[in-house]
């Protein structure tokens, strides 16, 4: 980082802790289970293509700091006072996407254009799991998406969970966790006291391209991101269950685009098929919602191969 960057950043932390600084609206968005599980319900069984979908909380710092930079520079009340608003590429950033969402070669150029293409697909939200404050740079992009509590995409919360609406459908998962997602599907009726968290359905899955750290056998995140959209092109299938990391936001966009449904539900998807986290095993996890109660002695762990060698610095292995 320049000098004089690092010197303003510095001026900055030091003026919002003594000054009240403008923090923009707050974002609005429903937290009634019941009521966020009937609008997707409705999406999933309506005639039309859709796409629910939530951002990365480290693809969207991305975006916003490309934002800023498109904006150019601000002037010292504006930049002061507003919490995110450097009109140049941080670094930690990069290295952020590329350790912990799997972006690769994290160079500016491709950073750019992975942000330009978030913004594109962001067009093609129906529905967003609203949980990041961030969220508010986004709003001129995503102003008619019904938006809801983030953790009710996980259809635990609610008397009946969304995942009713599958029942009998083709549905299309596409995660790292291919192979324990399919074992663990054999035994849905012993995985929750609900069975109608996990229906029965046509099960059909594509093993996500997991490239964390730079990790993959592809040369670029966009040359993967490809392979992945032609892999979908070879299936039937009626709604997508997405859960890839960086790719599944523009994953669902695509989907969409070729007149499907999709609902990118992020890490939690692999709970949905009874398969173990650090993160939620945690019973202190959420205030509110206590994932490790959904938990009994038929769920396990991702298998050893779907485990990256590097998955210990990506949030303290979180997902496995």
């Amino acid at each position: 980082m320049r000098i004089d960057y690092f010197i303003l950043k510095s001026i900055k932390k030091i003026y919002r802790k003594f000054f009240n600084t403008n923090k923009g609206e707050p974002i609005e968005f429903e937290k009634d289970p019941n009521v966020v599980c009937k609008e997707l319900v409705d999406l999933i069984t309506s005639d039309k293509p859709i796409m629910v979908a939530r951002y990365g909380a480290t693809e969207l710092l991305c975006i916003v700091n490309y934002i800023n930079i498109k904006k150019g520079r601000p002037n010292l009340r504006e930049y002061f006072n507003t919490e995110d608003s450097d009109w140049w590429w941080a670094d930690n950033k990069l290295k952020q996407i590329e350790e912990l969402s799997g972006f690769f070669p994290a160079t500016i150029q491709n950073v750019e254009r992975f942000c330009e293409l978030m913004i594109d697909d962001s067009a093609q939200v129906d529905a967003l799991a609203s949980w990041i404050d961030n969220e508010k740079y986004m709003q001129e992009y995503i102003a008619d998406a019904y938006r809801f509590q983030g953790l009710l995409l996980d259809p635990f919360w609610s008397d009946t969970p969304w995942t009713v609406a599958l029942k009998g459908k083709k549905v299309l998962v596409i995660h790292p966790f291919e192979d324990t997602i399919k074992s663990q599907y054999k035994k849905r009726e012993l995985l929750f006291t609900n069975p109608d968290i996990l229906p029965e359905f046509e099960l059909k899955t594509i093993k996500a391209v997991q490239s964390l750290g730079g990790n993959s056998e592809f040369s670029t995140w966009f040359e993967a991101l490809d392979y992945m959209k032609s892999e979908i092109d070879k299936i039937d299938f009626d709604i997508c269950l997405i859960g890839a990391g960086a790719y599944g936001f523009p994953l669902a966009a695509y989907v969409k685009r070729i007149g499907k449904k999709a609902i990118h539900v992020g890490g939690s998807l692999q709970l949905v098929f009874g398969i173990r986290g650090k993160r939620w095993e945690n019973e202190n996890y959420n205030e509110v919602y206590n994932y490790s109660k959904l938990m009994n002695e038929h769920w396990v762990k991702p298998a050893e191969q779907e485990k990256p060698r590097n998955a210990s610095n990506v949030e303290d292995a979180c997902y496995w």
